[in-house]
């Protein structure tokens, strides 16, 4: 159900969508799904805007990387699954802030 204290869905949606296509060094993933997961545990009750900024502080504009560093890749497997499941389980929410 739609919460009135949770931002529109939609926002929530896009910063997720953005999130598949960040390209980061493999040791960085761990703290993503590790953010995903403070996510999951706040949409049902909110505030999720501090999850959302934890993910956001974790993207590649606010990374540094040294020479030496791996290589930037996209999100593993699990990772962009559990963002598709999000995805999914918040359109349900989108239309209920439509109407």
């Amino acid at each position: 159900m739609y919460d009135l204290r949770m931002p529109d869905p939609r926002t929530i949606v896009a910063e997720l969508t953005e999130l598949l296509t960040w390209r980061l060094p493999p040791a960085s993933w761990p703290r993503v799904a590790t953010a995903l997961d403070n996510l999951v545990r706040t949409l049902p009750d909110g505030p999720v805007e501090p999850a959302l900024d934890d993910l956001t502080y974790l993207g590649p504009e606010r990374l540094r990387v040294r020479l030496g560093d791996d290589p930037s890749v996209p999100p593993p497997e699990e990772v962009r699954e559990r963002i598709n499941r999000l995805i999914r389980d918040l359109e349900p929410d989108i239309d209920r802030a439509a109407d």
